[in-house]
């Protein structure tokens, strides 16, 4: 949406903007204008970083007058204090005002597409390893599958590490962890202490919540599979989220408040850090769900208080285990998956025979920035 300044004036406050149309007029204050120039005396054209030093601007500067330049674009700041005119574009100043996406939201002509019981989106959002290696088009697609459904298979993948590895870097830089870069997951592995290096049947899980900052991706890429079982099992941390935020708003507010510890112990490994179960951003939206039990520290409350999220962890447990909010996905050699690791849980059918995996995470601002990049390129 194309948003243009029709009028500025200068008040005691701040100045005060009006827009196209009918939208109410946005006070700026002085001392906010002053810090946010985007003229070169006060942010640097290249590097995008601020040279106005804050701590310098008076606390009772005030503009001596301003002009709308550009058509509408562009208004320009004249200061009291004899510094050199601000400028500020009006594109800028509307996403800072809320009344566009500014260029930190991610994705914003993408919606997030809940999923859960009768919703879960068919077909499977799948991108081709080809298409994804060859271009930014191929590559696009994908990375919208993983904003819009919280996960993307990924088909044509060939059954090696290397081949995990370069599909991987597309996104980013592999995250090295406890467990390497990329790492194997197999049964006959006994590197770790980790359940999922077993056969065993796993619940329903977020990675990393003994990290203070968890990984933002997970990638799996199936090398061998031969026996029976063994499905991988997805769970939308966002649709849980938001049907208990709906449903049962006190257990909500718990998770979104209480600090769960986590833990990996390990020799010579001590990891422990601690989040809310439920995480929110400054708009009160989704931001994560940290959920595993199998990590989650001994910690004591008030016994109200404990009791209370005992109540609450025990009910967003029973949804993450409702199979009805489950999607199984039996991966096979030649398929990748790849998920959203602070949106999607995931999880693991037991089986029997033979089944190896290669995997790596990626940090959750190396998705967003890729995606961003991506979204400009293409």
């Amino acid at each position: 949406m194309d948003f243009r300044v029709v009028a500025v004036e200068p008040g005691d406050e701040g100045l005060s903007v009006t827009w196209g149309g009918d939208r109410a007029p946005t006070i700026f204050e002085w001392f906010w204008l002053r810090d946010h120039g985007e003229d070169e005396a006060s942010l640097d054209p290249a590097t995008l970083q601020r040279r106005v030093d804050t701590f310098a601007i008076p606390a009772g500067i005030r503009g001596l007058g301003a002009e709308v330049e550009q058509d509408g674009r562009r208004i320009v700041v004249r200061w009291s204090d004899d510094g050199a005119p601000s400028t500020y574009s009006a594109a800028r100043l509307a996403a800072l005002a809320g009344l566009s996406a500014g260029d930190e939201v991610l994705a914003p002509k993408l919606q997030r597409r809940a999923w859960a019981g009768g919703s879960r989106p068919d077909p499977l959002p799948s991108a081709a390893f080809e298409a994804i290696m060859a271009g930014n088009a191929g590559l696009r697609d994908w990375l919208e599958n993983i904003r819009v459904w919280g996960f993307s298979l990924v088909d044509g993948v060939p059954g090696t590490q290397e081949a995990a590895a370069e599909l991987a870097r597309r996104i980013g830089p592999v995250r090295e962890t406890i467990f390497g870069g990329m790492w194997m997951l197999s049964a006959e592995i006994a590197e770790h202490d980790d359940t999922a290096y077993t056969t065993q049947y796993l619940a329903p899980h977020t990675d990393g919540t003994y990290s203070h900052d968890a990984p933002g991706l997970q990638l799996f890429n199936c090398l061998e599979f031969d026996g029976r079982g063994g499905e991988s099992i997805l769970v939308d941390g966002l649709a849980v989220a938001e049907t208990l935020r709906a449903e049962r708003p006190e257990d909500f507010d718990v998770l979104t408040r209480v600090s769960v510890p986590a833990r990996y112990i390990e020799a010579g490994v001590h990891l422990r850090a601690a989040r809310p179960a439920i995480r929110l951003d400054e708009r009160g939206d989704f931001l994560q769900i940290s959920f595993n039990n199998y990590d989650r520290a001994p910690f004591r409350l008030p016994k109200a208080e404990m009791m209370a999220f005992y109540r609450a962890y025990g009910e967003l447990n029973r949804r993450v285990n409702d199979q009805a909010n489950w999607l199984k996905v039996p991966l096979r050699p030649g398929m990748a998956l790849i998920f959203d690791n602070w949106r999607s849980l995931h999880g693991r059918m037991s089986y029997t025979g033979k089944r190896v995996f290669c995997g790596c995470y990626h940090n959750r601002e190396d998705f967003e920035s890729r995606l961003r990049v991506t979204d400009t390129e293409r």
